[in-house]
């Protein structure tokens, strides 16, 4: 469980935890993330905490030689990690290292994770489950939005290719795509114009949508209520932009043959 000090990563850490499974709990900020494996191992959790930094391959290796040596086999791998980045202002004026931490930890970093379990998911041959936390913001991008909302669309990218690739394996894939959630990384901030929705909900509620997802056959996991009209915002613009040619000659000229009946001498 990466990102697990907090927000999707730490509720998603409880919920499996409750149900009975050992958790390995990964994140960068290792105080708050040692707070929150305590609290949940007096409740009774089997969990292990690695201060991860996720953008470092090697780190991300160990992480998961940590990882298959305290589990065993993995069933759940929650690649959770993500910032918000810079909002609120222009792409022109946001500043280039701001953007590039924004994709290093929302798409680099979930690459890495990939990278690093899939092999041996795949070497296990027992079924097992990938989810990656990408966004709305992956198919719906609003003013001042571009660094997160570019580096949540490469993790769809890297998720949809995923799902291409492990295709007729054991091991599938889901790409978890919550609206606003109430978690400390938007508390307090107004969304930029046409980047956030209507709705919101907690992350205990976006938890529950990934464990009943587990080992089906679900790709997009969609969170808040308002998606779908969110999402038909944005296809209908797309339809509007695509040229639709002309009939060609031959559907012009073409009829259906109309029925006929063909008789035959005995």
């Amino acid at each position: 469980m990466t990102g697990a000090a907090s927000g999707i990563g730490l509720a998603l850490s409880d919920r499996f935890a409750r149900a009975g499974a050992a958790v390995v709990m990964a994140d960068v900020a290792g105080d708050a993330l040692h707070r929150r494996a305590a609290e949940l191992t007096a409740r009774g959790a089997r969990v292990t905490a690695v201060t991860c930094d996720l953008t470092d391959p090697d780190a991300v290796e160990r992480l998961a030689d940590t990882a298959f040596d305290v589990l065993g086999d993995i069933d759940v791998v929650c690649n959770n990690a993500g910032v918000l980045g810079p909002v609120g202002q222009p792409l022109w004026e946001v500043e280039l290292e701001q953007m590039r931490r924004a994709f290093e930890v929302n798409h680099w970093a979930h690459v890495l994770v990939a990278r690093a379990f899939v092999p041996r998911l795949l070497e296990s041959g027992r079924p097992a489950h990938l989810i990656h936390t990408a966004s709305m913001s992956a198919f719906v991008v609003g003013a001042g939005s571009a660094a997160y909302a570019a580096s949540k669309h490469a993790d769809l990218a890297v998720a949809r290719s995923l799902r291409a690739d492990l295709h007729g394996t054991p091991v599938r894939v889901s790409v978890l795509c919550p609206g606003r959630v109430d978690t400390p990384m938007v508390q307090g901030l107004t969304a930029p114009r046409g980047a956030g929705g209507d709705t919101s909900v907690s992350a205990e509620d976006v938890a529950a949508l990934v464990a009943e997802a587990v080992g089906s056959d679900r790709f997009y996991l969609f969170s808040n209520s308002d998606a779908p009209a969110r999402l038909r915002d944005q296809f209908d613009d797309v339809w509007r932009h695509v040229p639709l040619p002309p009939p060609s000659p031959e559907e012009e000229l073409w009829h259906a043959p109309k029925a006929t009946t063909v008789a035959t001498k005995a």
